[in-house]
This record gives structure tokens, C-alpha cells and sequence, in this order.
């Protein structure tokens, strides 16, 4: 992935957070005004969509740090913001559910204020309008991958929004020409978007969960390959690659000449990055850490054998 691409995908991901945190912010102050609980849904819909966005893009830029930071504290903070993000999404889901069902279960249920249908129009039509404007300029020229993934998002945004807006004309149409079973069309609504919330959470959580002995099945013969073909590394000591949802992440240990300086092994580190990451699109991020060769001397170098007539790639 060039960093035409990286600065590409960065500026939709702050044009999506901060589309998120509009609707939510409107949304959500609007229901907590009204006190209507299918608004309060959508907004926290909304605020979920955020936070899985910071959960995704932080996993990658944990991944592209220089072999002298402290990967592995990096990691575990991601690995802590992957869980307790949706984690507080799905709490709130599961509360909102549960008002839900309370205020269905009265027997006049209060029709929604007229500031509810307002805000939810809004919303709705900002959100729509964003997404075409963003369809044709800033997505087009991205990557398939990137753009169905966009659009799947949108979709099920899409979808949870023209409910919660359904919902609130019905209640208001009861209210109107006092047809009492379409009060409960509001509440109704707010049920399923909290169902949709809590099942998106609960994916995202078991979907950052580690699971260790899913990594060994992703083929690194090809990695491994041009790795090795780096002009400054010996060996390999190991990689690993698994999948994630923004693509392949790969984890690799190379050992290089006990002789190089600090600035020279980070060198060869970051040319071998740009290699993995340029030749292979699916990968998305790769944690590299560089070590001494270890054996008894002399050793074997592939800095060697500039001189023979096996080629390398010079990055």
C-alpha cells in the first residue's frame, strides 16, 4: 500500500468519525430533550460506528511503529480500547432496551415531540447527502475492498435510521387520527435499533478478541520470501500472519549483522515494511522487530552476496 493510499484512507476515516459525531451529538441531545427513546438508539448507533472506526484505525497504527518503541504496550492498550468501546455501546444498548419495553409496557404510551421528527429528518437526510458526496469524490478512486466495505457500513446506518424515523412518524400519525396501537411504533423502533446495537457490540468484541490459534492458518511462504530477499538480513527467526478486518497484519523477528548500528538495522527494518506493504496490498500493517545474529562466527550474511550472482532487492 503506497503513502498516496495511507494518507487516502486517513482522511476517510476523519471524514467518517466526524460525520458520526455530528449525528451523534444531534441525535443524542435531541432525544435526551425529548425523552424519546428511538433517538437516543440511532444516536448511540451512531456513537458505536465511531468507536469502532478509532478501534480499527488504532489496531493499524499500532502495527506501524520503528522496532525501538514498545510495541507490545502499544498492543495491549489497542487490544484494551478494542474491547471496552463497544463493551460501553452494548451496556447502553441493553439499557435502552430495557426502557423500551418498560414504556411499551404502560398503557397510554406518550406520542414523540414534535423536535424528535425534526431531528431524526435531519439526520437522516445529512447522513444520506454526506455519503453521495463522498461516493463520488473521495471513494472513487479507492480500493474495492475499502469500498464495500464503506458501503455496507452505510448501508446498515442506512436501514437503522429510516426505522427510528418510521417509527416516530407512525406514533405521531396515532396520536393524530387516535389510532392507539401506533404509539408503540416509536417504542417498537427503539427495541429493534437497541437489538441492532447490542448485536453489532457483542460482533465487534468477540471480533477483536485474540485468538491465537487462528494465526498459524494464513500462508507466509510468500512473506517469508521477500523478506528474506532484503539486502542487510540474515535470517528470519519468525513471522506470523492473521487476518484482520482492515486486512493482514503480519508479526516477523529478523536477525541482522551484530556489526550494523542502531540506525542501520532500523533502516533495513523500515525498507523491509515498505516492501511487504507495497508488494502485497492486502497487508495492512506489519510489527517488525529487529534482533542480533546470534551463531558461531563466521556467520552467513546476505550482505554477502552482493558480489555473486543471486540478486536482491535494493529498497
Amino acid at each position: 500500500m503506497t503513502t498516496k493510499q495511507h494518507r487516502a484512507i486517513d482522511v476517510m476515516f476523519w471524514m467518517e468519525v466526524c460525520k458520526n459525531t455530528v449525528l451523534t451529538i444531534v441525535k443524542g441531545s435531541v432525544g435526551i430533550a425529548s425523552g424519546n427513546k428511538a433517538l437516543l438508539s440511532d444516536a448511540l448507533y451512531s456513537a458505536g460506528e465511531a468507536g469502532s472506526l478509532f478501534t480499527r484505525q488504532y489496531q493499524v497504527w499500532s502495527g506501524k511503529g520503528s522496532p525501538t518503541e514498545s510495541s507490545e504496550k502499544r498492543k495491549k492498550v489497542g487490544q484494551f480500547i478494542a474491547l471496552i468501546v463497544p463493551l460501553m455501546v452494548l451496556l447502553g444498548g441493553l439499557q435502552l432496551a430495557i426502557s423500551s419495553v418498560k414504556v411499551m409496557i404502560k398503557a397510554d404510551p406518550e406520542p414523540p415531540h414534535i423536535s424528535a421528527l425534526i431531528a431524526a429528518v435531519i439526520a437522516f437526510t445529512f447522513a444520506e447527502l454526506w455519503f453521495q458526496y463522498e461516493w463520488r469524490h473521495t471513494y472513487k478512486d479507492a480500493e474495492r475492498s475499502i469500498m464495500k466495505r464503506y458501503f455496507e457500513q452505510h448501508r446498515y446506518a442506512f436501514y437503522t435510521s429510516l426505522l427510528v424515523l418510521t417509527g416516530i412518524i407512525l406514533s405521531m400519525i396515532g396520536k393524530s387520527f387516535d389510532y392507539f396501537y401506533l404509539l408503540y411504533a416509536e417504542p417498537m423502533a427503539a427495541l429493534v435499533t437497541s437489538g441492532i446495537v447490542i448485536w453489532r457490540s457483542y460482533l465487534l468484541i468477540t471480533g477483536h478478541i485474540p485468538r491465537q490459534e487462528e494465526e498459524s492458518f494464513v500462508d507466509t511462504y510468500d512473506y517469508m520470501q521477500t523478506v528474506q530477499r532484503v539486502h542487510g538480513i540474515v535470517t528470519v527467526e519468525h513471522i506470523y500472519a492473521y487476518e484482520r478486518e482492515e486486512g493482514i497484519h503480519i508479526d516477523l523477528t529478523i536477525t541482522v549483522n551484530p556489526r550494523m548500528t542502531v540506525a542501520e538495522a532500523q533502516e533495513v527494518a523500515e525498507r523491509s515494511k515498505v516492501l511487504l506493504m507495497g508488494r502485497f496490498e492486502q497487508v495492512s500493517s506489519v510489527q517488525l522487530k529487529v534482533v542480533p545474529y546470534q551463531s558461531e562466527y563466521p556467520y552467513k550474511s546476505n550482505c554477502d552476496l552482493a558480489e555473486r550472482e543471486t540478486n536482491t532487492l535494493l529498497q
